[in-house]
């Protein structure tokens, strides 16, 4: 239905712009300001969305309690967890994380694989929340001594 009224309105605009010139002028400055319009909107949104990343620094937030565990498949992993917002005004609304597989033998450890992770997670200010989410990563090489793995929150979105 709204469909249909909105076919009939355009037809009759239309029809108006065709029989009457001057209508012709307004309607086209019209099209100019709400396409202008429009052009503004967007642009404030994604300049909103960028300040989004920029108010809670990663040391404003905390780590703890995380453990992995095999995925569903040879390269998938689950890391649970806990993150702690000390920010005293700011609700984070997701957490970009980078888990880091590390081959530790003998006393040396080497980087074998290094994945992020951009995840929807809600905590408020001054509060802490649990958070389970499944890595994939594209290659794992075979561990020859003992595997550790490493947590850093690169980005943070808050409101």
């Amino acid at each position: 239905m709204v469909r249909i009224a909105l076919f009939v309105a355009l037809l009759v605009i239309i029809l108006v712009a065709v029989k009457f010139p001057k209508f012709r002028r307004t309607l086209g400055l019209t099209l100019v300001v709400v396409m202008g319009m429009i052009g503004i909107i967007i642009w404030q949104d994604s300049q909103e969305r960028e300040l989004e990343f920029e108010r809670i620094s990663v040391d404003q937030v905390q780590l703890l309690q995380m453990v992995v565990r095999p995925g569903l498949n040879a390269r998938s992993f689950v890391v649970n967890g806990r993150i702690q917002n000390h920010a005293k005004d700011y609700t984070i609304l997701s957490i970009q994380l980078q888990a880091t597989i590390q081959d530790c033998d003998l006393g040396t450890c080497e980087i074998v694989g290094q994945q992020h992770s951009m995840f929807p997670l809600e905590v408020p200010s001054k509060q802490s929340r649990d958070f389970s989410v499944t890595i994939p990563f594209s290659v794992i090489p075979e561990i020859k001594g003992e595997a550790a793995w490493k947590y850093e929150v690169l980005k943070i979105r808050a409101r």
